[in-house]
């Protein structure tokens, strides 16, 4: 009974000291932390503690976390920590230039009246940032997203760039093609953010005032100015271009500059002027023509976030993307570039001579060649690397200039057509945020330049796969159905137009308004059961999926416990003797 006794006042005061150690000397002491992660996300890079060294002046940062609010899943709550963390650890590397604030705005509270003033989001609770710096204009992330959470640091170090550095860039814009009426919405947005200075098409040199370059269809431009474009790039400056076989903004500009060709080879790039990208399962409806169906058209591609490169910051916030007659990028024989894809076509995509494509009468026999190709084509790509000049005498007598830059930056898109208001209707404006990261990106300074996404786990290649043959699928069985709905929906306007209404009204019970009525009931339920049927294996997959992650932890865990029961149960059965 005393050995007992002893015991159990051990445990009692070792508890004891336990609960004292936690409660008093673990908060003194130093905090450690140790990454175990292989791309060390937890871990600020070079970078990142560059542009804080950089720092000339204290910021201030206001972290917006509303604790247990009542729409913020557990999800959410969980990265609202991690961000917490990250920002304490920019506070730490900053070495007092940075004040960090972390809040928690109760419901109704001045510091929630605050978050809203800065224009933080509280559609889940707050979670966002703002950013101050003694006489300039305040910075703010409206809301940390858990999806972009390979692109925390950058989202972080944008905003104290921006508090650092708050003057607009300047963007120089050199176009073949007249962007006046179709770039109309792109050009605003574009001088709502940049200092955008237009260069006229035969200029002899681009102004050394021009942070990042944006060239458009240079195959239209005179040789004079490409000469000052590769100049330009030799020298730094950051590029944005837009190459396109079959420019539909621009269907009178022609392709006549030889030159072209040898400027992309001296980038370490090419892509064939006579080729245009088909894609059977990113193809969307379009009207071909005025007063024609809708069919899919396998060159008018809407380009899901499944076609893009989600840790880079091009496509940060991009739910879609829309291009037409496209073509396709890849390295030049013996390029030493780096060639980063940021837009994709899917495995089912094929390049098709462009005059073919022209002369089709229609698009079926052209999305069977797609079914079977497996290769996957680059739309768009960030290209780093070593360059030279394409013009090694010079340009008309003039004495040669640069011949070589170590490394050149640009961002090449095989399209032009993506930047049209006509293309891109939807809201957001997946294509002109495309354009503006783009810029923005290239814009900054090097050192928030080089801070890069950091991967935060791989793709499940066979769940990606079983996807797009399930979109495959739909989109093979919807599109006679949509077009049905549409005209379906056409002719219920004209019977049943809209005007001025009554508080009461009679229903018109007219037989042909009744079946336009009942077809617009049907056709929606024909389509959800086409899309139940195509995604139900992949549906079934991630079951089993989840299946296999979930239960063996709980069976091991039975395991080891009845492991255990019998290790005990032997130590207390008696041994017999004989």
């Amino acid at each position: 009974m005393g050995s007992a006794f002893r015991a159990g006042m051990t445990l009692l005061v070792i508890s004891l000291l336990f609960l004292a150690l936690n409660l008093v000397w673990v908060p003194k002491l130093p905090t450690a932390q140790w990454d175990f992660s292989q791309e060390k996300i937890h871990t600020l890079s070079p970078a990142t503690r560059q542009l804080l060294a950089s720092l000339e002046s204290p910021l201030d940062l206001y972290y917006f976390n509303t604790l247990h609010a009542p729409q913020k899943s557990q999800a959410l709550e969980r990265y609202g920590r991690r961000v917490e963390d990250v920002l304490k650890a920019f506070e730490k590397a900053a070495n007092g230039m940075i004040n960090l604030h972390i809040i928690n705005p109760a419901p109704f509270s001045e510091d929630a009246y605050k978050a809203s003033l800065f224009g933080l989001d509280d559609t889940q609770g707050f979670l966002g940032l703002i950013g101050t710096r003694a006489g300039q204009g305040a910075q703010r992330i409206e809301a940390f997203r858990p999806e972009h959470e390979s692109l925390l640091e950058y989202e972080i170090s944008h905003l104290i760039s921006k508090l650092g550095h708050p003057e607009r860039a300047t963007v120089g814009l050199l176009s073949g093609l007249s962007l006046d009426k179709p770039g109309s919405e792109l050009l605003a947005l574009m001088r709502e953010q940049f200092n955008v200075v237009e260069l006229a098409a035969n200029i002899a040199q681009v102004p050394p005032s021009i942070a990042t370059l944006m060239v458009i269809q240079p195959h239209a431009l005179p040789e004079r100015a490409l000469y000052a474009i590769e100049q330009s790039v030799l020298k730094g400056t950051p590029l944005m271009m837009f190459i396109d076989p079959v420019s539909e903004i621009g269907a009178d500009a022609v392709s006549a500059n030889a030159r072209m060709e040898g400027l992309l080879n001296a980038w370490g790039i090419q892509m064939p002027e006579d080729k245009l990208l088909i894609d059977n399962l990113y193809a969307s409806s379009a009207t071909p023509g005025p007063g024609m169906p809708r069919v899919l058209h396998p060159a008018r591609l809407h380009l899901p976030r499944q076609a893009m490169a989600t840790t880079d910051i091009s496509t940060w916030g991009l739910d879609s993307v829309i291009v037409s007659s496209s073509g396709a990028l890849s390295l030049a024989p013996k390029s030493r570039s780096l060639l980063t894809p940021l837009l994709l076509s899917s495995g089912q995509s094929a390049l098709l001579n462009a005059k073919r494509f022209a002369s089709a009468t229609t698009f079926d026999s052209l999305i069977d060649e797609t079914a079977t190709s497996g290769q996957r084509h680059v739309i768009a790509a960030r290209v780093e690397g070593p360059a030279y000049s394409a013009f090694p005498d010079g340009f008309k007598g003039q004495p040669p200039g640069l011949q070589k830059a170590e490394l050149i930056q640009m961002v090449v898109v095989a399209d032009t057509d993506l930047l049209a208001d006509t293309l891109s209707q939807a809201r957001p404006n997946g294509n002109a945020q495309f354009v503006l990261n783009t810029l923005d990106n290239l814009a900054a300074p090097d050192a928030l330049k080089r801070i890069r996404p950091r991967v935060m786990h791989q793709p499940l290649h066979r769940l990606d796969q079983m996807r797009d043959q399930a979109a495959q699928a739909y989109r093979k069985n919807s599109v006679e159905l949509e077009r049905r709905l549409e005209q379906t929906e056409q002719a219920w306007r004209k019977l049943n137009p809209l005007h001025t209404r009554l508080i009461t009204q009679a229903v018109d019970t007219s037989t042909q308004l009744q079946a336009l009525n009942k077809e617009r009931l049907q056709l929606p339920i024909e389509l959800h059961a086409f899309k139940a049927q195509a995604y139900a294996p992949v549906q079934r997959f991630e079951r089993q999926l989840k299946g296999l992650i979930i239960v063996p932890l709980p069976l091991l865990l039975c395991l080891i416990a009845w492991l255990l029961f019998l290790h005990q149960r032997r130590r207390h059965t008696p041994a017999i003797f004989h």
